[in-house]
């Protein structure tokens, strides 16, 4: 599973990339940017004294931006994906696993205001487990996979762009947050938030959406999404999505790169390592990894 992700991720990631570094001869309305890594660990001991295991990681990411504007329009796209694995001697652990899409289309109301729609989806690769190692007995055990939860967010409003700084802020009071969870398994146990044996829980709200990106030079490009949204019929009690990335290229070769995600969803209930259920808590996640990279 892990080969064939990351031979996705890289084959994504050099797809999108060649027609980037073309595309100031095809068009003067897009604004593309992006990163893409390859980031490895390793740990070995002989004769340790002290005692240690042996490990070794992998990381795929990729990131793009494509940004089309022309007269009152503008069309904002986004994609990040990540997925990564870790082995401590035969134990495999997950230490990654996103899929962010983000479409936004605009059309200009005042200078810097545009009447805005955009649609966001997010789930992940593989199959996530409550504390790893993964014995074979356990493996039907897992609390998520692809499209369990999948959540798809579809809102109307005004959005803000800074003319000058990449910023730009989405207002929508009709928001529509969608979570799926197609896993029969998962489903069935009512998990995210639907109801025993759905596999779509629907909510109506406000959505509050601010992101912000600085390419600082060739070498260094930061990024940041917040996303703050509630429903109507629980109104003020109030999801949060927040993620920063930073890839910076420290010579021909290497990159170093690092991303941080915080989550607080009601509807999420916190699996301790014996399966228990508990009660909803704020979830915060690094990545850290220095390998192959390329800004662009």
């Amino acid at each position: 599973m892990m080969k064939k992700i990351i031979f996705i991720i890289s084959g994504l990631a050099l797809y999108l990339t060649l027609p980037a570094q073309e595309e100031k001869k095809d068009t003067t309305y897009w604004k593309k940017q992006g990163s893409t890594s390859l980031t490895f660990g390793q740990t070995s001991f002989t004769n340790w004294s002290a005692g240690g295991e042996n490990s070794v990681s992998a990381l795929a990411a990729f990131a793009y931006k494509a940004e089309y504007k022309k007269n009152k329009i503008a069309w904002n796209n986004s994609l990040d994906l990540g997925y990564g694995l870790s082995y401590q001697g035969s134990d495999q652990i997950k230490n990654d696993d996103h899929i962010n899409v983000a479409t936004n289309f605009g059309y200009q109301a005042a200078r810097l205001w545009y009447y805005a729609a955009e649609l966001s989806f997010k789930s992940q690769f593989d199959k996530g487990y409550s504390s790893y190692p993964v014995e074979d007995a356990d493996k039907d055990n897992y609390i998520s996979r692809f499209m369990a939860p999948g959540y798809l967010i579809g809102s109307i409003g005004m959005s803000y762009a800074h003319p000058k700084e990449d910023l730009k802020i989405l207002l929508s009071p009709v928001s529509e947050k969608m979570t799926f969870v197609t896993d029969k398994k998962l489903s069935d146990n009512g998990d995210y938030g639907v109801k025993p044996g759905k596999k779509l829980f629907a909510e109506f709200g406000a959505l509050t959406k601010g992101t912000y990106s600085k390419k600082f030079n060739e070498n260094i490009l930061f990024g940041t999404v917040l996303s703050l949204t509630t429903a109507y019929d629980t109104f003020g009690n109030i999801d949060v999505d927040w993620t920063m990335s930073l890839d910076w290229k420290l010579n021909k070769y290497f990159t170093f790169k690092a991303n941080t995600y915080l989550l607080y969803d009601n509807d999420i209930k916190y699996i301790d390592k014996d399966g228990n259920k508990k009660g909803p808590r704020v979830q915060f996640k690094e990545v850290i990894g220095l390998g192959f990279g390329y800004i662009f």
